[in-house]
């Protein structure tokens, strides 16, 4: 059966644009306009993912994440006008999977869907939830990585970017690979924007006390170490 998928948004412009975009691509569709709303379709239909906007009233998207976050690991994708650490930082904090910026294009949205539900459907198949090289620890379940005992923080991206190079600390992976893992287009990704994730990363977690990590392969990707 086709994946059924929620939309929580009180602005039925964007509600019409999201219905639009994923029936397009054969997802089922339900809407919301507010939070009691969308718990009562929550509960009733039990979708398989939930895009979600933070401005919908009271209560508002974070506080509807956290309720929908201690009955079911449902992927919650946040909607949010605004692109900052502290935003994102707010949407990870309530439960989300993943939060994108508005206006956001039909083909990024239905990458970080597929990529939500390609994890979901896949999440009985990863017995691995510590993953460690060197004095890094990555923890995907509280989704935390540490050196030694120093918490390194990360944003969204940047935690799924080092994700996929801890789980084969020797191998190289493939600049599309690694935007296909962090649910971004690689078509429309340039070279100089994961240059930078990495870049970011990599002071973080030597300003912590840890090796140099993510280390470029000229003209291929990039490899733990």
């Amino acid at each position: 059966m086709r994946d059924l998928i929620l939309i929580v948004d009180d602005n039925p412009d964007i509600r019409a644009f999201v219905r639009l975009s994923l029936e397009s691509e054969d997802f089922r569709v339900i809407e919301s306009a507010d939070g009691y709303e969308a718990m009562k379709r929550f509960e009733e239909e039990k979708p398989d993912l939930i895009i979600l906007d933070i401005g919908i009233g009271q209560p508002d998207g974070l506080e509807i994440c956290r309720r929908m976050r201690k009955v079911s690991d449902v992927p919650i994708v946040m909607l949010t006008l605004q692109e900052d650490e502290i935003a994102e930082a707010m949407c990870l904090s309530a439960g989300a999977n993943d939060y994108i910026k508005k206006p956001v294009s039909k083909t990024i949205l239905g990458l970080r869907i597929q990529n939500q539900l390609r994890k979901k459907n896949a999440g009985s198949a990863e017995p691995a939830t510590i993953l460690t090289a060197d004095n890094l620890t990555l923890n995907t379940l509280s989704r935390e990585l540490k050196v030694d005992d120093v918490l390194v923080p990360t944003t969204r991206t940047e935690f799924d970017f080092i994700h996929v190079l801890m789980q084969e600390p020797n191998r190289v992976f493939t600049r599309e690979q690694i935007c296909n893992a962090i649910g971004i287009s690689a078509e429309f990704t340039s070279d100089h924007l994961l240059d930078t994730h990495a870049s970011r990363l990599r002071l973080k977690i030597i300003s912590a006390g840890g090796p140099r990590t993510l280390s470029a392969v000229r003209a291929v990707g990039f490899r733990l170490f």
